[in-house]
């Protein structure tokens, strides 16, 4: 069976580990490399010994041998082998593209006229799932800029075992040829635990190597390019084996912007036999990050802003699901379960076109703060945005659905998120409506309790409140007509949360009160804001009737405005006293 490792587009050789990338702070973490990913060498003098294959020995087996050649700075070497050949790692944090700066350092076993190049390439964690497949990046080296016409874009070659023999190729350029043995290496060539054929496509670099001796006493030298390229130059030259993620390109060489990537990938880049020397093979001995405190600053994509998930959404508008999602029976109806990312979380919404019905996480980016039919109003936040005043939030109404934390299999810490009243639920806490009966009174609450789950399958949980009537003080009932921050670190590290919400309304079939709530920036940080809006008046007045009658009107986040609007107003009056008011 044909086994093809595109460079430029994807691997089919999966010998993937997963692993967290985020991270929050430098304590703990290293500027080397925490685990090799893949190890798919091409055939060579060296395969099987650096690292020693064993018999049996699999894919993963032999990628956890690199790993403890290479991680932590260990230094010793692993052969890539003849054109193609490669090796996929990561590090245990994201490496950030801090701009004007190289990003990566490279170790090969160059010295001066032994140039063995490798491309460099690199990708990001798009799928949030701690595997290095999505897409590739190839980076730019000197040769696209000094010697493009020499360069083969696209190359492909295919080689094929032949037991203890040299190993043929073949190239899309209608070539054909030998990874040659030699008396210094007797073992087998094409790696042992990989099956035949083997397929490789990226760029071949312009071939570098030249006799400079006599017909019968031939010598060798493997020319270096200008930069760009590992195992190229010797390792002391700091310029010539550093990397900058701003040289990425994508299959067409157009420029592509990075912010940061997870994996990185390098792979021999000549095909070409050099007499003695045998064929051109990179060597590895390791990489770093240049600059570890920049990337843990730079990198914050462990946070759910729900500005990133690839949805298009326009203003004032939702997203509750598509036909585009796993088809399921929903008592006779046709349900869609689809997913999305923002972050290092995973996100499920259940939609059922025929009932117009939906469960889960939906995405909004509506500014309208107030309830008056189901749709769309059940997707308006009683902030009128997200938090901050961002566009896009989390409107959650859970069947069971829970939010995904990617990247680890053994959990990672929330440090908690942004939560504040849906308009649907705040329109029947302050209104009430014909199915939860009047307005909220003394004794009333609502309560979310959000529960995550462990590793080891336990369990635990943090309760909030979203509205509080319970006090004999009228002045300190509550609910939440801001964002207001919930801590989460006390559920320690978790690989998945769920939400229930419980209130004093409830009949035979549970809650009454609408079960809506509104996320945002899941594992933010707290802004010390308190979002909690009590001693309210809610009034029938016009916008008009309350813009003349006081001297000041406010937002709930302290922007002073022209006139009240719907929603809940701050009013201060000539003598400086305040109150809140919420018009309907």
């Amino acid at each position: 069976m044909k086994r093809n490792h595109l460079l430029a587009l994807f691997v089919l050789c999966s010998t993937s580990l997963a692993y967290a990338q985020q991270t929050d702070a430098p304590q703990g973490h290293s500027r080397y490399i925490q685990a090799v990913d893949e190890y798919c060498p091409a055939p060579g003098q060296f395969v099987n010994t650096l690292p020693a294959y064993e018999e049996g020995n699999t894919a993963e087996d032999m990628a956890r041998k690199c790993t403890e050649a290479l991680a932590d700075n260990k230094g010793s070497m692993v052969t890539l082998g003849a054109y193609g050949g490669y090796i996929t790692f990561h590090f245990d944090h994201r490496i950030a593209n801090i701009e004007g700066k190289a990003d990566l350092y490279i170790k090969g076993n160059a010295f001066s006229g032994s140039g063995e190049p490798g491309i460099v390439m690199v990708s990001k964690d798009v799928n949030k799932n701690g595997l290095p497949d999505d897409k590739w990046y190839e980076l730019t080296g000197s040769a696209d800029k000094d010697c493009p016409e020499r360069l083969i874009y696209n190359y492909e070659i295919t080689y094929t075992k032949e037991d203890m023999q040299n190993t043929p190729w073949t190239d899309n350029q209608g070539n054909t040829g030998y990874v040659e043995r030699n008396a210094w290496h007797a073992q087998e060539y094409f790696p042992l635990w990989m099956e035949s054929p083997l397929t490789f496509k990226g760029t071949r670099l312009p071939l570098n190597a030249s006799n400079i001796g006599e017909e019968d006493s031939p010598y060798w030298i493997l020319s270096s390019l200008d930069y760009g390229y590992v195992d190229n130059k010797p390792n002391n030259d700091s310029i010539a084996n550093s990397f900058d993620i701003g040289w990425a390109v994508d299959e067409n060489r157009n420029p592509v912007s990075l912010d940061c990537i997870d994996f990185v990938r390098v792979y021999t880049a000549v095909n070409q036999s050099a007499g003695a020397l045998g064929e051109t093979s990179t060597e590895i001995a390791g990489a770093e990050d240049l600059h570890l405190e920049a990337s843990l600053e730079a990198v914050s994509d462990d946070v759910a802003t729900f500005e990133d998930t690839g949805i298009a959404m326009n203003a004032d508008n939702y997203y509750c699901g598509d036909e585009s999602g796993e088809v399921f029976d929903n008592w006779g109806s046709t349900g869609y379960c689809c997913t999305f990312t923002s972050g290092k979380f995973r996100f499920t919404v259940n939609y059922t076109p025929a009932w117009a019905s939906w469960s889960g996480y939906a995405l909004s980016s509506r500014s309208e703060t107030t309830y008056n039919t189901l749709t769309p109003d059940q997707f308006n936040a009683c902030t009128g945005s997200g938090y901050g005043g961002t566009g896009h939030f989390l409107v959650v109404f859970t069947f069971g659905e829970r939010i995904e934390v990617l990247g680890n299999p053994e959990g990672e810490e929330v440090k908690g998120f942004y939560l504040t009243n849906n308009a649907y639920t705040l329109s029947s806490i302050l209104n009430g409506d014909s199915y939860s009966g009047p307005a909220f009174e003394k004794g009333d609450w609502l309560m979310l309790t959000i529960t995550g789950t462990h590793a080891d399958g336990t369990e635990s949980s943090v309760n909030t409140m979203l509205a509080d009537y319970r006090s004999e003080d009228a002045q300190s009932h509550y609910y939440l007509g801001n964002w207001q921050w919930v801590d989460l670190s006390t559920l320690g590290k978790v690989t998945s949360l769920s939400f229930n919400m419980t209130g004093s309304r409830t009949g035979d079939y549970g809650l009454n009160t609408p079960a809506y709530f509104c996320m945002d920036n899941l594992n933010g940080t707290p802004d010390g804001v308190d979002g909690r809006t009590t001693g309210i008046e809610v009034i029938d007045n016009t916008i008009e009737k309350i813009g003349k009658k006081t001297e000041s009107i406010f937002s709930v986040d302290g922007r002073r405005m022209e006139k009240a609007t719907k929603g809940i107003n701050i009013i201060r009056d000539a003598n400086g006293h305040t109150r809140k008011i919420f018009i309907k």
